[in-house]
């Protein structure tokens, strides 16, 4: 592993980085919550992760290494590039990466002690901010590197807007938490389409070394 190249690592953690975090996603969200409780009724949600501490634990590990290892493929991917847009927007998935992560912790901890019940808003709070921050970023990324010549420029431009409905969902969940449930739901579909963008941007990475 230690004679891998930057490019063939970069496009393997775009392939495996997006991958992974939505299989911890979702077995958190499913397995763990469950599908009938509304994510803004924090009771509820505290209460399904305290009774199920230790796999809301490996969960929130798996989906904080999951996003790390994507955040490195979109680096890599950014420099490669070496576009004023993609280097601004990786700053804002930087930022948004280690909001979610951030939020992984306070969920493990909530499920780790039912006494940090209170730590909820606040996971949730970070969540919303880290999904509009990463969204704006991982669009100004798109959008910079959609000229490439190895980019199919109108897939790109489908992720870019896929990109914006994933902003505007993160928006009005962050303002009106009776629409989360439904935001959180769209906002899964979009990140679903990154995914398989990723897969297949990650390949031709891959295949250009």
């Amino acid at each position: 592993m230690g004679t891998i190249s930057a490019n063939k690592l970069g496009g393997l953690a775009l392939m495996a980085g997006p991958v992974v975090c939505l299989v911890f996603y979702f077995i958190q969200q499913l397995a763990v919550i469950g599908s009938n409780v509304d994510p803004a009724d924090g009771n509820a949600v505290v209460a399904a992760l305290t009774a199920n501490s230790t796999l809301t634990t490996l969960t929130s590990i798996g989906i904080s290494i999951a996003l790390i290892v994507l955040m490195h493929g979109i680096m890599r991917l950014a420099v490669e590039s070496s576009d004023a847009l993609s280097s601004l927007g990786i700053k804002f998935v930087v930022v948004g990466t280690a909001a979610w992560v951030i939020a992984s912790g306070l969920t493990a901890a909530i499920g780790g002690d039912v006494n940090n019940g209170g730590l909820y808003g606040g996971a949730s709070g970070i969540n919303q901010f880290g999904g509009i921050v990463w969204s704006l970023g991982f669009l100004l990324v798109v959008l910079g590197i959609s000229e490439k010549d190895y980019i199919n420029k109108n897939v790109a431009y489908i992720v870019a807007l896929v990109a914006v409905v994933s902003l505007v969902t993160g928006i009005i969940g962050g303002f009106e938490s009776s629409t989360l449930q439904t935001m959180q739901m769209i906002g899964g579909i979009c990140y679903i389409i990154f995914t398989l963008w990723s897969i297949w941007v990650g390949k031709e990475m891959m295949a250009r070394d």
